[in-house]
């Protein structure tokens, strides 16, 4: 895949077949546009062409908006190469980009530069300055200009759109962290290099790796079943992990801390993938430590049976 870092391509591309959008998560409807992208380029013997914005323009418009990315900017980008795309261009985004007309940018970049032969949308785009250009604009511009537009409908589970914004919320809200996956079609992970930490676990006899993470997108406080992979090491392993902020030793800063089962080793440096695969329980205060042990020894237990549930 090609990956152009400008609003335009440098190079003429050959009958180029383009979608627009944010594509924040690639997200099951996000793949399906991309399916049909590709095989409609293929029929154009053209190029399929996925053009999207860097950094996220709500991010740009309104900084006082909080909107964490559900992917870092280089992982949509690994995900949408993964899909087979051509090209993505990723437009630098700033409010100079942003003052361009719907038609302006129709006219100049998506035609002028990119040379369009169709384009492919999902059913809520809107673009252009304010958001001002619609599908049925979209659809009037192409006529005029000679492409071909087709909108993409949404792709459901369990009654709602698959979007970003769904999947930001029941992560966020519900801590659904296998719903998430679904609406994803890939494991929803956090990850991060392990740090030191207080070394309290493992005096309660279930030592963790506490880990400086690198998401935006965090899930509701609580504890986890999981599934690690560790940097170096081929097979993942099964876990537990607390998002939270140990109210029973009166912290106040949120943390990330897994405990591996069955496993001995320095992991300090090291890069781990954790990915979350049920929410057991809420974070909440133990009278002793005690309690807390008593409680841990559930969690593994109950973590144990949703790892066994996983197929071979």
């Amino acid at each position: 895949m090609e990956h152009i870092r400008d609003w335009r391509p440098t190079r003429a591309l050959k009958n180029p077949v383009v979608t627009l959008g944010n594509f924040d998560g690639v997200h099951l409807g996000h793949q399906k546009i991309f399916r049909l992208l590709i095989d409609r380029a293929k029929q154009l013997n053209g190029t399929s062409v996925v053009y999207t914005f860097e950094p996220h323009p709500i991010k740009v418009l309104y900084p006082e908006r909080r909107m964490p990315l559900i992917t870092s900017y280089q992982e949509r980008a690994a995900l949408v190469e993964q899909m087979g795309v051509d090209v993505l261009v990723s437009a630098p985004f700033d409010k100079g980009f942003a003052s361009q007309s719907a038609k302006q940018f129709v006219e100049e970049i998506l035609v002028g530069s990119i040379g369009a032969r169709e384009v492919l949308v999902g059913y809520d785009y809107a673009f252009g300055r304010n958001r001002e250009g619609n599908i049925g604009l979209l659809q009037h511009l192409g006529r005029q200009m000679g492409f071909q537009v087709e909108i993409v409908p949404p792709v459901m589970m369990n009654g709602h759109a698959v979007s970003s914004s769904r999947i930001r919320t029941v992560v966020e809200e519900q801590g659904d962290v296998a719903l998430a996956a679904g609406m994803m079609g890939r494991e929803f992970c956090l990850q991060g290099v392990v740090v030191e930490g207080h070394k309290r676990g493992k005096s309660l006899g279930y030592p963790t790796a506490n880990l400086r993470l690198e998401n935006e997108l965090l899930p509701k406080p609580g504890v986890y079943a999981v599934l690690v992979r560790i940097e170096g090491l081929e097979s993942a392993l099964g876990g537990m992990a607390n998002l939270g902020t140990n109210p029973t030793f009166s912290e106040n800063v949120l943390s990330f801390e897994v405990h591996i089962f069955d496993f001995q080793g320095d992991l300090y440096g090291k890069r781990l993938k954790v990915v979350l695969l049920e929410r057991l329980r809420e974070e909440r205060r133990f009278p002793s430590a005690e309690a807390l042990v008593a409680q841990l020894s559930w969690d593994e237990k109950a973590s144990r049976a949703v790892l066994g549930q996983r197929p071979a």
